[in-house]
């Protein structure tokens, strides 16, 4: 019971600092939001169970002006990571299964008398998922990528550079395997 009350009143304290538009979103059990200020959720977005929406707004003495955004019915997998010391945007109906992690930045490793943990982030800017995507089980999007309107993210593919609309990604780097040709109406592979 104590469990429970701690978990209405954690949503509650939640709901009360993530930006809305109207306050309808959801947001599941053992959700971690680090400043959850700089988080923005659309009608009908949600956050499922054990996700991470990580927007740093300090780290290794650097502030940072970070924005997490979630489109209207886009809707985060179970145990998804999402982090931004710039900013993340998902557009609208959105779907990710779980295990997606996406960055806008990593750590540094290029000073070798410190540790890596110790080091600045760096980051090669924002990252956008446009409308109607969907992004595989444990897939990576890393930072500086824009992910094409109505695009496809296969299982477990990690994204280094941007994907054009309509098409469909896969493998480690991610590449091209399918694009739509609105011409014939139909997915053709590449």
């Amino acid at each position: 019971m104590i469990g429970f009350i701690k978990e209405m009143f954690r949503k509650f304290r939640l709901r009360k600092t993530i930006h809305s538009c109207d306050g309808c979103f959801f947001i599941g059990k053992n959700v971690i939001v680090l400043n959850p200020q700089c988080v923005y959720l659309a009608h009908n977005a949600g956050i499922n169970d054990n996700c991470f929406v990580g927007p740093l707004t300090s780290y290794a003495g650097d502030v940072f002006y970070p924005k997490i955004e979630i489109g209207e019915n886009s809707w985060l997998g179970k145990n998804c990571s999402v982090a931004a010391i710039n900013s993340v945007t998902i557009g609208k109906n959105v779907l990710f299964a779980g295990g997606v992690h996406i960055t806008d930045h990593s750590h540094g490793y290029t000073e070798i008398d410190k540790p890596v943990a110790l080091q600045p982030l760096t980051s090669k800017g924002p990252v956008s998922i446009e409308d109607e995507c969907w992004l595989g089980f444990g897939c990576e999007i890393l930072s500086g990528v824009r992910v094409g309107k109505h695009s496809v993210v296969a299982a477990r593919s990690v994204v280094t550079k941007d994907v054009p609309p309509y098409s469909v990604v896969a493998g480690n780097p991610a590449r091209i395997v399918k694009r739509y040709n609105h011409e014939k109406k139909q997915w053709e592979k590449v």
